[in-house]
């Protein structure tokens, strides 16, 4: 009988969780991934204090599934850049997760550090296959596999349609988990516009937009998003407007919110703030995204 893991769909699952996927079950595993982010998932989640949304939703994930798995997959991800880090809360969550929950399965919770060397990666693969009973070249091959047949959704890129483009700057664990976004991208889209993600921005083009900062963000997330916002609005056909979404109590993007609206008033290109917790209404919320898009096209319009 397969072992049993579980992947909870939280965090960096909306980056890396199609490759974890695979990565598994070429190891032979069973992978139970839990469903949509729910009104019962954030209730769960209310368990841990001053923690942001996210991380409370990936608590209420862990807590929908320990019961059912043999493993829980929670690697430790340290850096995935060089020179740079992860959220200190995604750093210590399997610890968080040990604190607050009881009679946990075991975690498969890998340290990944890239900050150093590419040297954590080939450990870390080599490490969750010998505790699924697998050899070092047995795994770093399923590894490989698995990233040959990784999704192609953040490789997405975006085209310059006609009618207005709106760059929506967020961790992608807060943009596409539709409970926490409330839906942001298809209200958005109701309304006529062309949203625009940091990931349909490439990496070098990002890199190349956060250079004008002048100082490097050592945050790998908030990074990407500072740069992608600066592409958009930095490009020759620049978006018409900015959307930056963020949980509250998240610090670093406290700091790359004002970078970027500051950097977006220079430009002449509007740029809203909008910050979510678990108390966060949709009616208010619904509002003010129909304020934004009316106040955009107005002003093409003008």
């Amino acid at each position: 009988m397969a072992i049993r893991i579980g992947l909870p769909r939280g965090l960096l699952y909306y980056q890396y969780g199609s490759i974890w996927e695979r990565f598994l079950q070429e190891l032979g595993a069973e992978v139970v991934i839990t469903g949509d982010t729910s009104k019962a998932t954030l209730n769960c989640g209310s368990g841990l204090d001053e923690v942001c949304l996210p991380a409370k939703v990936y608590f209420g994930h862990i807590y929908e599934l320990y019961k059912q798995v043999d493993y829980l997959f929670t690697p430790r991800i340290i850096s995935v850049a060089a020179g740079q880090y992860t959220c200190p809360k995604i750093i210590g969550m399997p610890d968080m997760l040990r604190s607050n929950i009881d009679n946990l399965p075991p975690l498969i919770d890998v340290n990944l550090n890239l900050r150093q060397n590419s040297r954590s990666l080939y450990q870390a693969i080599i490490t969750v296959g010998h505790m699924l009973g697998k050899n070092a070249i047995r795994s770093l091959y399923a590894w490989y596999h698995a990233w040959q047949y990784r999704r192609m959704d953040q490789a997405i890129r975006y085209s310059k349609p006609n009618g207005q483009r709106i760059g929506l700057i967020g961790h992608p664990y807060i943009i596409y988990d539709r409970q926490i976004s409330m839906n942001i991208i298809d209200k958005l889209n109701h309304f006529g516009i062309h949203v625009i993600t940091p990931e349909m921005i490439s990496n070098r083009q990002a890199a190349i937009a956060a250079k004008t900062l002048g100082k490097k963000i050592f945050w790998s997330n908030g990074d990407h998003m500072a740069g992608a916002a600066l592409a958009l609005i930095q490009s020759r056909q620049p978006v018409d407007g900015l959307i930056f979404i963020t949980s509250f109590t998240c610090g670093p993007d406290a700091l790359i919110g004002e970078l970027v609206n500051q950097r977006a008033q220079a430009l002449n290109i509007p740029c809203m703030l909008l910050t979510v917790d678990e108390h966060t209404a949709e009616a208010g919320f619904v509002t003010r995204l129909e304020a934004f898009t009316d106040m955009l096209i107005r002003r093409k319009q003008s």
